[in-house]
């Protein structure tokens, strides 16, 4: 493996030290299997595929990060979930499988570390980081993939009931999370084991746009905890994520309590307030926009964007770079790159 430095620039910023560039994510799923002119189909299935095409696309777009798991909905499939994979787009879950306390009593969920639990998880999400371990070229951090727990919950309870019965039943919400943060830990430890090397979870339904921050103290905070607590009980030195998209500001001041190294943050967020509110406590990444800079833009408003979100967060470390949410599928890679090149560019002006 060459050593580009890549997991040291993180490392730095995570630290809140200034380097001689900024660290970059490109946010980059699915849209690696699309700029490599293969469906989403066929990669999602084949872990050969999208290791090859998310390497080969953060290597060309100068990313510091890598993500071979192209689908987040496919481990539902091993809770006897109903999804639909479209050709070119995200799986998409059909219908809640547990509404009631009741439901919720019984439901089984699966455990990572027992490949019979959940074949479809090993054959997809185990074996893409394997081969994404055996084949990456230089040291781009590997990033497993899972929701968070309380958008899990939401994905099998429904997002609607559980937020009613956040308000009406609370206690069966917390039934519920509890369950679903044993499988989300047991997922990400899973993922570390087979050449992960930074937890990265997608936590969106945890956004003060669908729940309040008191509502994030208790339904969401201590389980996102958790989940923390258990990877770095397995590798203290595995960095941990967490992206929550919309506003997030007063979350933001919650968010060192989880002992996350990293809050991936909107653009829908002043990148000023964010790093004011952030401080030292906790490292913070974003926010360009994904849809009207990223993918509607050009490379000259792309650097610009990247220049100011730089100006006005990442001045003193404790700063990656990175669009507000997921590059949607249909971005060039010219404007992908063009963020990696900021990102470098702007230290030398």
């Amino acid at each position: 493996m060459i050593d580009a430095g890549h997991r040291d620039c993180v490392e730095a910023a995570l630290k809140h030290e200034k380097t001689d560039r900024t660290p970059v994510n490109n946010f980059v799923l699915a849209t690696a299997a699309h700029s490599a002119g293969i469906s989403v189909e066929a990669a999602r299935w084949h872990p050969e595929i999208s290791a090859k095409v998310a390497v080969d696309h953060a290597m060309k777009t100068k990313s510091d990060f890598v993500k071979p798991v192209l689908d987040s909905q496919i481990p539902f499939l091993d809770i006897g979930m109903e999804v639909r994979f479209p050709e070119n787009d995200y799986g998409q879950i059909v219908r809640p499988i547990a509404e009631t306390a009741e439901q919720i009593e019984k439901l089984e969920l699966f455990d990572a570390s027992n490949q019979s639990e959940c074949p479809t998880f090993y054959r997809t999400f185990v074996e893409s980081l394997e081969e994404t371990a055996r084949i990456i070229p230089e040291d781009i951090h590997i990033c497993g993939l899972s929701w968070g727990p309380i958008t899990t919950s939401g994905y099998i309870m429904g997002v609607e009931n559980m937020v009613m019965g956040i308000l009406m039943e609370p206690d069966t919400v917390k039934m519920l999370n509890e369950k679903v943060t044993r499988m989300v830990s047991s997922m990400q430890t899973r993922m570390i084991e087979a050449g992960a090397t930074l937890m990265w979870m997608a936590d969106p339904t945890s956004s003060e746009d669908l729940i309040s921050p008191d509502m994030f103290s208790e339904f969401s905070k201590p389980y996102i905890t958790q989940v923390v607590k258990d990877v770095n009980s397995m590798d203290k030195k595995v960095p941990t994520f967490v992206h929550i998209c919309g506003n997030t500001l007063d979350i933001l001041r919650q968010m060192p309590e989880t002992g996350a190294d990293c809050l991936s943050f909107d653009h829908a967020v002043d990148p000023v307030a964010a790093k004011m509110t952030a401080g030292r406590n906790i490292s913070i990444m974003g926010n360009v926009d994904p849809v009207q800079v990223m993918m509607m833009g050009n490379p000259e408003s792309i650097t610009k964007a990247c220049y100011d979100v730089i100006d006005a967060a990442g001045q003193e470390g404790g700063f990656i770079l990175a669009p507000g949410c997921e590059t949607p599928i249909a971005t060039s890679d010219e404007n992908i790159l063009a963020m990696g090149e900021a990102a470098r560019t702007y230290w030398k002006r």
